[in-house]
């Protein structure tokens, strides 16, 4: 079926100016609601047998296919002149820039000439950035990687952390954690990925077309608040009772926070703009007393797996907390960090930019900022207090 395009919100940039003509009185004050135009009509949250979250940000010429599955605060722009399209059975997780933009270089694609576009069956994990790139069909672009100007055939295994500037990447390649491409020769010299890399993004797939039909379902029989704000997850194959988060006292939640499912936030903390809690996947999510959790932090965890953090948690922003994850008291971690598969002892600091992945960190540990941690070979070797 071809894709369902959404030209009409190319009416936002002329809607801003006639705001703005009001607050400055440089044009005449419309008088009657009748001279208005709305915007609100219709609700794009089931979109051609998708879910696109309340909580996405959409502007310009934006297509999307069938049984796609668009999380909570992600940004998807196309400049004017520019087209994005995301194609069937493809997922975008939280906090994601998805991006055409026209003032710089993009591959040519049947989506446009100046474009961002995904085929079918791709996954984009949080708070990863695209932009004037054109992805493949099954392929897989990994937490906080950065894609400008790039194409990516089909198959491609991208990792987390990883920076692909203008080159193309070849069918099934993988790219490894925090590898910066930026030459063709680069992108040529990259290894297969492995079957276990299949097999894993089968998994995410399968989970994300569950999403795009149950929170559908949940968004059509219980309203607008079950799919924002605080709320159960969605009924699915791997949680048929959901139940509701449970919060403790004196918790201040501020705006477009979104906390799903089986989380359990203790008393004293504060959860940061855009941040999401999503234990519709794994759960529970456990967050201990006294968090400080700052602007689009995420947390969420594979299918049979679990989050616990200790107390007095304090982040910066835009990190990804992704479970299996257990973490001890008193962490503090930096902006863009990611922890993933890993166990973290107490009192420990992890920098900016830092990537952890399948590691124990002792209690004390201490991540320098950009660091890349994915063997215990490197985590024995780092500093502690």
């Amino acid at each position: 079926m071809p894709l369902l395009s959404k030209r009409r919100w190319l009416i936002v940039p002329l809607a801003l100016g006639l705001i703005f003509s009001f607050i400055t009185g440089k044009a005449a004050i419309a008088n009657d609601p009748s001279d208005l135009f709305s915007l609100s009509q219709p609700l794009q949250v089931n979109v051609n047998e998708s879910f696109i979250s309340p909580l996405v940000e959409l502007f310009g010429d934006v297509s999307v296919g069938q049984n796609v599955f668009v999380s909570g605060n992600t940004i998807v722009r196309a400049d004017p002149e520019t087209q994005i399209c995301i194609g069937n059975e493809t997922n975008l997780q939280d906090n994601i820039l998805f991006l055409a933009v026209n003032d710089a270089p993009a591959p040519v694609a049947p989506c446009g000439d100046i474009s961002s576009s995904t085929g079918e069956r791709t996954s984009i994990a949080h708070q990863a950035v695209v932009k004037n790139s054109q992805i493949g069909n099954f392929t897989f672009i990994g937490f906080h990687a950065q894609l400008n100007n790039v194409v990516l055939e089909d198959g491609a295994f991208v990792l987390h952390g990883a920076r692909l500037e203008n080159v193309r990447i070849g069918r099934d390649r993988l790219v490894p954690i925090g590898a910066v491409i930026t030459t063709q020769q680069e992108a040529d010299a990259l290894p297969l990925k492995a079957e276990g890399n299949a097999d894993f993004q089968n998994e995410v797939l399968e989970v994300n077309e569950e999403f795009a039909e149950h929170y559908v379902d949940l968004f059509e029989s219980e309203g607008f608040n079950a799919v924002v704000g605080v709320s159960p997850a969605p009924a699915t194959s791997w949680n048929p009772n959901p139940v509701n988060p449970t919060l403790g006292d004196e918790i201040q939640l501020d705006e477009f926070v979104r906390i799903v499912g089986d989380v359990q936030l203790g008393s004293n903390s504060t959860v940061g703009q855009r941040t999401s809690i999503r234990a519709d996947e794994g759960a529970p999510i456990v967050i201990g007393e006294g968090a400080v959790i700052e602007d689009r932090v995420t947390f969420h965890a594979l299918k049979g797996t679990s989050i616990s953090i200790g107390s007095n948690l304090k982040t910066s922003d835009n990190v990804v907390f992704h479970g299996p994850l257990e973490v001890g008291d008193r962490l503090t971690i930096g902006d863009d960090a990611i922890v993933f598969r890993s166990t973290v002892g107490n009192d420990v600091t992890i920098g900016t930019k830092a990537i952890i992945v399948d590691v124990t960190l002792a209690d004390g540990t201490i991540v320098p900022p950009g660091s890349i941690i994915t063997n215990q070979e490197q985590a024995d070797a780092l500093e502690t207090m």
